[in-house]
């Protein structure tokens, strides 16, 4: 079973995605702040990241780095509201595996978890 880390402020894009993931066969971690994404991630053998751009604590960018340095191989899509081109590109420059935008189409992310895993 393949483990998902989600990394977002918006405790109701968390659940959504907890129930719809856990229901698909994934096991899945939830965090609300980067800071507690990052210790997750450090402690759990995860396979993909989910990571929102926009969190309170520390920037979606640094998470993602950090996350980098401790396993550079960590599978991440980068989730983004913002659905600008600057934002995808730097993500994808800082190691993103995808980017997908907001208001999220469960369709676009099973395509980006499935495309990570292969």
């Amino acid at each position: 079973m393949h483990k998902i880390l989600i990394i977002d402020d918006d405790a109701s894009i968390n659940e959504t995605l907890s129930t719809y993931l856990s229901e698909e066969g994934y096991d899945v971690i939830t965090a609300g702040t980067g800071r507690e994404g990052i210790n997750a991630f450090k402690f759990n053998k995860v396979d993909v990241v989910l990571l929102d751009i926009r969190l309170p604590d520390v920037n979606g960018f640094t998470v993602l780095k950090d996350l980098k340095k401790m396993d550079k191989n960590a599978k991440v899509i980068m989730i983004s509201a913002y659905h600008d081109m600057t934002s995808l590109l730097s993500a994808m420059a800082a190691g993103a595996s995808k980017c997908i935008g907001k208001p999220l189409n469960i369709h676009e992310l099973e395509k980006a978890i499935e495309s990570v895993l292969q």
